[in-house]
C-alpha cells in the first residue's frame, strides 16, 4: 500500500514533512488533493490559508511540529505556488484524516488500522462539535456542491481481502 508520502513526493514536498501520516491510504489522499485542487481552482488558493486556519484543522497543525512549520514557512514565502503546494498538502493531509476518522464513505472501514490512528490523531478534539474541513468543501456556503462529495468515494477496486471462516 503507497501512503501520503507519494503524495508528497509527487508534489515536490519533502516527505519528512509527512513522516507522522504515512499510514493515511494513497488512494484516499490522491481524492482528498483532487477535491481541494477542483475547489480553489474554480474559486482561487487565496482562502485556502483562511479555511485551514478558521476550520478546526488550526488545531490539528498546532499540535504537529511538522505541519505547523510547513504552515509558517508558507505564509513567509514569496512564491505563491510554493505556498500554495505547502497549504495543499497540509490540506490533504487534514482531510484525509477527518474523512479516516469520520468513516466518510466507507474509509474507515476499508482501512479500519488508519482509522484507529486517524481517531488516535484527532482523540484531543471533540469530533462532534467541531468545524471540518471537509465540511467547508463539501458544503461550501451558498451553494452545496454535493457532486464534489463522489470525488471520495472509494473505487471499486479490489478493497482488503475478506476471510470468512
Amino acid at each position: 500500500m503507497s501512503t501520503i508520502s507519494d503524495v508528497a513526493t509527487e508534489s515536490g514536498r519533502d516527505i519528512g514533512a509527512t513522516a507522522n501520516f504515512r499510514f493515511l491510504p494513497n488512494e484516499l489522499a490522491v481524492k482528498c488533493r483532487a477535491l481541494i485542487e477542483t475547489f480553489h481552482e474554480m474559486l482561487g488558493y487565496g482562502c485556502l490559508p483562511d479555511m485551514l486556519w478558521h476550520s478546526d484543522a488550526r488545531n490539528i497543525i498546532e499540535c504537529n511540529r511538522e505541519l505547523a512549520q510547513l504552515f509558517k514557512n508558507a505564509s513567509k514565502s514569496r512564491c505563491a505556488k510554493r505556498a500554495n503546494d505547502s497549504l495543499l498538502l497540509i490540506a490533504t493531509v487534514v482531510l484525509s484524516l477527518e474523512a479516516l476518522a469520520r468513516d466518510f464513505a466507507g474509509w474507515g472501514k476499508r482501512f479500519p488500522i488508519a482509522k484507529r490512528e486517524a481517531e488516535r490523531l484527532l482523540g484531543g478534539f471533540p469530533l462532534k462539535q467541531r468545524v471540518w474541513l471537509m465540511d467547508m468543501y463539501l458544503y461550501p456556503s451558498l451553494s452545496i456542491h454535493r457532486e464534489l462529495a463522489g470525488a471520495l468515494a472509494p473505487s471499486r477496486a479490489v478493497g482488503p481481502a475478506i476471510v470468512r471462516s
